[in-house]
């Protein structure tokens, strides 16, 4: 009876043994650098902890003007690819990192979309073209990544609607602004009306402001909108200030002002500080 009691177990864990080495692995997750914190909230968004990013390019940064750190070169190197923007690919910055970063396996992917992907249609679409960049990168998963995407893309879009009426329901098309030009695509897509665009503040001459401010005055111009990530506002407010209108500053990137770290909370703080500045100017002007 002993024997055979002895016999079973042994039988048992010869069985448990068989089935916990034949059980496949749980798969690390895919390591990728991400070129902003745009990317990186989509990633996360559609992939879960299949894939882990790290945002190389601070949210509050220009992303051309970013200086590269050795833990931005260590974390390349261990990385499977470098998810980028297009504009991107030929910035002195992150051709510098590929090649300091030494790692023959690394895979870069542009997500090529055009446009501000504060916008949502444009966000949608870079929602589908990452799925795709994932898919190829983790064939075993690209269809969850395609579904992802596509519930993903859902959700922007009747973000986008939601966002679009309370703009509409502000009139905000009765505002003329001038605006930094990397906010162009965005304070089109809000429905302001745009009398002129500006660059970056160094890139500004003083002919050049005072044609900006003569313009905007004749025009009527409400506000002057301009861009977290092109750095310094003090131009804009003087501008602001000599047009007689009402300065504002927005954001192109998730986590670029505090409690903002995805698209929607991101998105939602722009249009309550263009909201803010636009009952501002109401209030002064009736």
């Amino acid at each position: 009876m002993r024997k055979r009691f002895v016999g079973s177990i042994v039988v048992w864990l010869v069985a448990l043994l068989c089935v916990l080495s034949c059980a496949p692995a749980t798969s690390a997750p895919i390591r990728v650098v991400t070129g902003s914190s745009l990317i990186t909230d989509i990633v996360q968004n559609i992939a879960g902890n299949r894939v882990e990013p790290r945002t190389l390019i601070p949210p509050g940064v220009c992303p051309g003007h970013y200086d590269i750190k050795p833990s931005d070169i260590e974390a390349l190197s261990k990385s499977r690819a470098l998810l980028i923007h297009t504009y991107q690919q030929n910035f002195k910055n992150i051709t510098q990192l590929v090649e300091a970063a030494n790692n023959p396996n690394l895979i870069v992917k542009v997500i090529n979309v055009e446009g501000n992907w504060m916008v949502p249609q444009v966000h949608a679409e870079a929602v589908l073209k990452i799925a795709q960049a994932l898919g190829e990168l983790d064939p075993e998963n690209s269809e969850s990544y395609q579904l992802r995407a596509e519930q993903r893309r859902g959700a922007i879009l009747a973000k986008g609607e939601e966002v679009a009426r309370e703009l509409s329901q502000a009139r905000v098309s009765d505002i003329k602004v001038i605006c930094a030009d990397m906010q162009a695509g965005f304070v089109k897509w809000a429905g302001f009306q745009i009398v002129a665009t500006y660059g970056r503040p160094e890139d500004l001459s003083v002919a050049d402001i005072e044609k900006l401010i003569s313009q905007a005055r004749e025009a009527g111009v409400a506000l002057v909108i301009d861009n977290l990530q092109s750095g310094a506002t003090a131009t804009s407010e003087a501008m602001a200030q000599d047009i007689g209108a009402i300065q504002v500053t927005i954001s192109n990137f998730p986590g670029g002002f505090e409690n903002t770290e995805t698209w929607e909370k991101a998105l939602d703080r722009n249009v309550e500080l263009l909201l803010a500045a636009v009952n501002g100017w109401r209030q002064r002007h009736g």
